[in-house]
């Protein structure tokens, strides 16, 4: 009997000291955590938060797609938290950069150029804070812009579509009368003539970056007068221009911004890319490692931002060569297309 008592004794001072030793392994495991999370040396610094403003919608599959794409990369390659807000409005600009910075972002992007005088005037009021706008020339203390080079896409777009057309009609189509998407027009204006001097280009313009069936329209009013190619730098109105093409036979698209030829891979004979998210992530980059400037930047072919993007299997491959030897030649340097923004 006594050894069992024993026994009993000894297995109750065993379990006590087991419950004394987990509540002192939790209390230190708690004592040691704590001071992690506040001490500045041990803890990780709370991550940057980058907001963007588009006119249109972010799955235009062209400009803001690009926008919200290189948006996702500040995200899951360089740990932003991210906010967007699409279909912003010109009067709304301004108090949503506001509302943005109020709630502590770090990094606001107007992408576009319409985003300019609501940039500059809340980057002002917002000294702390880095603003960054795609698309335009704006710049100060805090305050960055960076955009494409206008004309170099314009060229070859030109090129392709005087070398193709069949019926000499070349039709364009865009959404605003901006000094950007004027900058390409022009320098299309100045090429087809050159390539092919019976053909000529008439302009649309539908008044609206992500109304679609204004696209539709207006692609349709040009081809109903022979128009049979069609270049687009409309967003969400060049998948309008594009359902189009795909009714008529023989009608044929060139795309902008984003590569549309998955919007229609026979009919999309290739598009101008401009990659919006190379510029995003640049700029996350600069903010996250404290090398921001106030500066604005023009960017091209030659930078790796420009080119050209899926071509169709119905694109002559003769037009298809001499467009693509002149990519090559702007990226070496052999060929130079001034700024055509700057001549207007």
């Amino acid at each position: 009997m006594k050894s069992k008592w024993l026994v009993l004794l000894m297995i109750c001072m065993l379990a006590f000291s087991l419950v004394l030793g987990g509540c002192g392994g939790g209390g230190s495991q708690e004592s040691e955590q704590e001071p992690s999370q506040s001490s500045d040396s041990g803890s990780e610094p709370a991550p940057l938060k980058a907001a963007l403003l588009t006119s249109g919608p972010v799955n235009d599959g062209g400009w803001n797609t690009q926008a919200y794409e290189g948006l996702l990369m500040l995200k899951d390659e360089l740990g932003y938290e991210i906010a967007f807000t699409e279909n912003v409005q010109q009067a709304d600009q301004a108090n949503i950069m506001r509302d943005y910075a109020k709630k502590g972002f770090d990094l606001i992007i107007g992408h576009g150029f319409e985003f300019g005088d609501a940039l500059v005037t809340v980057s002002a009021e917002y000294p702390d804070i880095k603003f960054f706008q795609v698309g335009g020339e704006v710049s100060g203390p805090n305050l960055a812009s960076a955009r494409f080079r206008t004309g170099e896409l314009g060229y070859l777009a030109g090129k392709l579509a005087a070398l193709v057309t069949k019926t000499n009609k070349i039709g364009f189509v865009g959404a605003m009368e901006i000094p950007t998407i004027l900058g390409e027009v022009k320098s299309i204006m100045e090429v087809v003539p050159e390539i092919n001097p019976n053909a000529t280009v008439t302009t649309a313009y539908t008044g609206s970056w992500e109304d679609i069936n204004k696209g539709k329209e207006a692609a349709l009013a040009q081809i109903a007068t022979g128009v049979d190619v069609i270049i687009g730098i409309g967003d969400a109105c060049d998948a309008g221009a594009i359902q189009a093409v795909d009714e008529h036979e023989g009608v044929y698209f060139i795309g902008w911004s984003g590569d549309m030829n998955k919007l229609s891979p026979n009919r999309v004979l290739t598009s101008g890319v401009q990659s919006v998210q190379i510029m995003i992530k640049q700029v996350g980059e600069k903010v996250q490692n404290g090398t921001f400037e106030g500066v604005s930047e023009i960017l091209g072919i030659p930078e790796g931002v420009q080119f050209l993007g899926t071509w169709s299997p119905e694109t002559p491959e003769e037009a298809k060569a001499a467009v693509i030897e002149d990519e090559n030649k702007l990226k070496s340097g052999e060929m130079v297309i001034e700024d055509a923004t700057h001549n207007l």
